[in-house]
């Protein structure tokens, strides 16, 4: 197990590789990667290598975020719509069955009607939101 200070050093370690690959990434146009490792005093390897990390880094902590969840009661009152074409006028009236909400603040609301899939997929792409 890494001690507190090791991973505080592999987070400054990643933030400041991080900044050199935007840097490289916001070369001029026309300028090879082995030019701007050259100006920049790394190899083509170890930025290759950095670059790397730091998006194994990136993945590692998407998949660390998870949306939460809240289930909403269906009302007692509202109509179960089942294998009808909606109108404009009758999805407006559908009860909203739950609510998804990313740490970021971002929520989107989802009705009855929606399939599991549908879902699943929407939770799937939720982990990106930024």
């Amino acid at each position: 197990m890494k001690s507190q200070t090791s991973l505080v050093a592999e987070q400054f370690r990643l933030q400041q590789w991080a900044e050199q690959i935007r840097s490289c990434q916001n070369r001029p146009h026309g300028m090879k990667v082995t030019t701007w490792c050259d100006q920049n005093g790394i190899t083509r390897a170890n930025y290759y290598y950095r670059l790397q990390r730091v998006r194994e880094a990136c993945l590692t902590a998407v998949e660390d975020v998870s949306p939460s969840f809240i289930e909403l009661p269906v009302p007692a009152d509202s109509e179960k719509v089942e294998d009808k074409e909606l109108t404009t006028a009758g999805a407006a009236t559908l009860a909203t069955a739950a609510v998804l909400r990313t740490p970021s603040g971002f929520s989107l609301e989802i009705s009855a009607l929606a399939s599991s899939e549908f879902i699943r997929s929407v939770i799937g792409a939720m982990t990106y939101v930024k």
